[in-house]
C-alpha cells in the first residue's frame, strides 16, 4: 500500500511559505506503516489540481491532499474534487452550526462567504475540523481513497489522525520500523566505507527488506536503519539485533540511539548529574544557547549566555585580558579559553561552552583564515579543552557546523571517564 501527497497553494510554489505540511504528513503516514510514493506541489489552479489527482490515482492506493479549501475565490480544491467525483454541493448542518458558532464567538457576522464553508460535496464523508471552518473530505473511487484536508498546518495536524485511521481501515498496512543513530566525529564517506560489510549483510536478510540511510547535517550524521514487510514481531526482533550490531560497529562515534539531538542528550546528562552549563558565544551569536533552550526543562541545567560579538564585550563583560586580545587577536585559542573560563566564574556553572571565529566573507584585518573557529569547553573541576576547525562555507552553515561541533565537544567532556 502506498499513498501520494498533494500540497496545494501558489504560496508554496513561489517560496513565500515553507511547505511544512509534507514532512509532517509523511512522518505520520510512515509511523503508521504507510509508504509515501510521491509528493506533489500544485498551485491554486483547477486544471493543475485535476491533473495531479488523476495522475496520483493511477499510481497510488490513496491520495492525501492539503490546501485550497478556504472561502475565497482562489480556493478551488473543493469545487474541483466535487466535479471529479460527480457530486453536488449541499449544506452540511453540523459544519454550518460549527462555523456560525466560531464567528459569533468572535462577534463577527456570519456572511454568505463564511456559510459557503458548510457547502460540501454530497458524494463525500467529512472529517470534522475542530480548529477551523473548512471540513476535511473523504472520497472513494474504484477501491481507492482521496482525502482532502485544510492547508493551514495546525488545522491539518488535528485532522491527520483521522485521515491515517481512514486509510488504515481501508487498506492493510505493512510493517515499517525505523531506528536512528546520531553520529558525530566521522565523515559520511568514511562512515560508509566502515559499514560496507554491514550493508552487505542487510541485503542478505530474509525476514524483511532492510536498508541503511545516511542523513548528514552540519557536521552530524543520522543513520537510519529501516525494515519493511513481514511479521511485525519477527521484524521488530531482527531490527533490534541489527541495530545493536550497527551501534557496536561504530560505538566511538555514536551520540544517541533514540533519535535525540545533541542538546537533548547533553541536557539529560547534566540534569542527571545535577550540573549546570552556560555559553559565551561570539561567532555563533547565541545559537548554541538557542539549541539548548529549545528543550523542555532546560532551566534545570542552563543558567544563561553572553553573546560577546565585539572585543569590547569580550573584555568588559567576559574579562578577556586586553593583552590577550592584542597579542593573539579575537579568533584564537587563547581568547576562546579565557571566554570559557571567565564565563564559568561569572555564571557560576559547572561547565561553559565558548566560541570565537571568523565566518567571513570579509577578513578581520589579521592573517586569520576565513572560516576559522575556536571552540572551548571549560569545566569547574577539570581542564579547559580548546579545538580549532575551519569551515569554508556560507555564514548560516558555518554557525550550524560550529554549534554542532561545540555541543559535541561538550558531549565528549560529559562522556569522559571521571577522575
Amino acid at each position: 500500500m502506498n499513498v501520494e501527497i498533494i500540497n496545494i497553494g501558489d504560496e508554496l510554489l513561489i517560496g513565500q511559505v515553507v511547505n511544512t505540511n509534507c514532512s509532517y504528513m509523511s512522518k505520520a503516514l510512515n509511523n503508521a506503516g504507510i509508504d509515501v510514493g510521491y509528493i506533489t506541489v500544485v498551485g491554486d489552479n483547477y486544471k493543475a489540481i485535476e491533473q495531479a489527482v488523476t495522475a496520483a490515482l493511477h499510481r497510488a492506493d490513496a491520495v492525501l491532499i492539503t490546501g485550497g479549501l478556504g472561502p475565497t475565490k482562489d480556493d478551488v480544491t473543493k469545487n474541483c474534487l466535487n466535479s471529479m467525483f460527480g457530486g453536488r454541493l449541499t449544506e452540511n448542518k453540523e459544519v454550518s452550526l460549527h462555523v456560525e458558532k466560531i464567528f459569533l464567538a468572535r462577534n463577527l457576522p456570519y456572511t454568505a462567504t463564511n456559510r459557503s464553508q458548510a457547502m460540501v460535496p454530497d458524494c463525500c464523508r467529512i472529517i470534522f475540523n475542530p480548529t477551523g471552518t473548512a471540513p476535511g473530505m473523504i472520497f472513494h473511487k474504484d477501491g481507492k481513497l482521496v482525502i482532502s484536508l485544510p492547508g493551514v498546518p495546525f488545522e491539518m495536524e488535528t485532522m491527520m489522525p483521522k485521515a491515517v485511521e481512514t486509510i488504515l481501515n481501508h487498506f492493510k498496512p505493512q510493517t515499517v520500523i525505523h531506528r536512528t543513530l546520531l553520529v558525530s566525529g566521522i565523515g559520511e564517506s568514511f562512515l560508509s566505507d566502515r559499514l560496507e560489510e554491514f550493508e552487505k549483510k542487510l541485503s542478505r536478510q530474509n525476514v524483511a527488506a532492510f536498508s541503511l540511510a545516511y542523513l548528514p547535517d552540519a557536521g552530524m550524521i543520522k543513520l537510519r536503519l529501516t525494515a519493511k514487510g513481514g511479521d511485525r514481531e519477527q521484524v521488530s526482533k531482527k531490527t533490534d539485533e541489527l541495530f545493536d550490531e550497527l551501534a557496536e560497529e561504530i560505538k566511538q562515534f555514536v551520540v544517541s540511539k533514540d533519535d535525540k539531538n545533541l542538546a537533548q542528550m547533553i541536557g539529560q546528562r547534566l540534569k542527571a548529574a545535577g550540573k549546570t552549563v552556560c555559553t559565551a558565544e561570539s561567532c555563533t551569536g547565541g545559537n548554541i544557547a538557542h539549541l539548548i533552550t529549545l528543550n523542555d526543562g532546560a532551566s534545570a541545567y542552563f543558567k544563561g549566555s553572553c553573546v560577546a560579538y565585539s572585543n569590547e564585550i569580550k573584555h568588559n563583560v567576559l574579562k578577556v585580558k586586553e593583552q590577550t586580545l592584542k597579542e593573539f587577536h579575537a579568533v584564537s585559542r587563547q581568547v576562546a579559553a579565557e571566554m570559557a573560563e571567565n564565563a564559568l566564574k561569572i555564571f557560576d556553572t559547572d561547565y561553559c561552552i565558548a566560541t570565537t571565529g571568523l565566518a567571513g566573507p570579509d577578513s578581520d584585518g589579521t592573517d586569520t583564515e576565513i572560516g576559522t573557529v575556536y571552540i572551548a569547553v571549560a569545566a569547574k573541576d577539570g581542564k579547559t579543552t580548546v579545538i580549532k576547525n575551519c569551515y569554508k562555507t556560507v555564514r548560516s552553515n558555518f554557525i550550524d557546523r560550529t554549534s554542532n561541533a561545540a555541543l559535541f565537544e561538550m558531549w565528549k567532556k560529559l562522556s569522559a571517564p571521571q577522575p
